[in-house]
């Protein structure tokens, strides 16, 4: 279980740099001036990457759990605006 949480965490924490990636390779092999929102495209490419997080999970034989790579993902992805959101709430108290 707290396999499916570290390989979600890892899909999230390298969505931003993949999904740049993506964006050139999508533009220039088959979007071209297919008008895609920016953020559908993130959508996207966080969906593509949690697809191939659990073919990962699926061959190193893990049993998985859907939520708990999906919660990985979430918290790799806004962990660190999170943070210092609660960082910045404890800053204030004092």
């Amino acid at each position: 279980m707290i396999l499916n949480i570290v390989i979600g965490l890892i899909a999230g924490l390298a969505t931003p740099a993949l999904e740049r990636w993506m964006r050139s390779v999508a533009d220039s092999i088959w979007l071209g001036d297919m008008g895609i929102s920016d953020h559908e495209f993130d959508l996207a490419a966080l969906l593509v990457i949690l697809m191939v997080a659990s073919i990962v999970a699926a061959v190193l034989g893990v049993d998985s759990s859907v939520f708990l790579m999906c919660f990985g993902a979430l918290v790799g992805l806004f962990g660190r605006r999170i943070w210092r959101r609660i960082a910045m709430r404890d800053d204030a108290e004092e």
